[in-house]
């Protein structure tokens, strides 16, 4: 009977190690999604946003859209949304 507990005793690190790969699985699959939504608004609306005729509007939203591409990359959901948004209202759209 001893030596049962000592084995169980040594397999509960392993069991906690098995339950945080499973739960960090778990959250990169969700977050997955979320990017491509993003990279996928960006793709949406930059015909739109590129049709901006003055020369002024067209600077920032372009600033707006390529940072908002560079934090894709960097998968920062966060920030390509901030981006994308302000490229949106600098080009007029809603």
């Amino acid at each position: 009977m001893v030596g049962r507990n000592d084995d169980a005793e040594l397999m509960l690190p392993w069991r906690k190690f098995i339950a945080a790969l499973v739960a960090a699985a778990f959250v990169s699959v969700l977050a997955t999604p979320v990017m491509a939504d993003c990279t996928a608004d960006i793709a949406k609306v930059e015909p739109d946003l590129l049709k901006v005729v003055d020369a002024t509007k067209k600077a920032a939203v372009e600033k707006q859209l390529n940072k908002a591409k560079h934090a894709a990359t960097q998968k920062n959901e966060k920030k390509c949304n901030k981006y994308l948004a302000a490229a949106k209202k600098a080009a007029g759209i809603n």
